[in-house]
């Protein structure tokens, strides 16, 4: 039972980030593409190291996998904001 919930949440996880590949193709601004990218694999993220928590399911790789989301957690937003900032910045001082 625990290998069927263990290979949902992988089996999840890659499909929220394939989405998310298919957002930076399908929008068509800058902003967009930042959102798709930056939220959804952040949840993908989570699922997959929720899952391998679950495989290995001792307690240095969970310590581990709490780590990782938090630094992907508050990494993420903060490089898609800097990235929008520069951004505009740099649409503003062409126009």
């Amino acid at each position: 039972m625990t290998d069927i919930i263990i290979s949902i949440l992988i089996l999840l996880g890659t499909a929220f980030i394939f989405i998310a590949s298919l957002g930076l193709f399908r929008f068509s601004d800058i902003y967009s593409r930042m959102h798709a990218s930056t939220k959804a694999t952040s949840f993908g993220i989570l699922l997959i190291i929720i899952g391998i928590g679950l495989f290995f399911n001792t307690a240095i790789i969970w310590l581990k996998a709490l780590l990782v989301v938090v630094f992907i957690y508050l990494t993420a937003p903060l490089s898609a904001h800097s990235i929008a900032k520069s951004f505009g910045d740099r649409e503003k001082n062409n126009n």
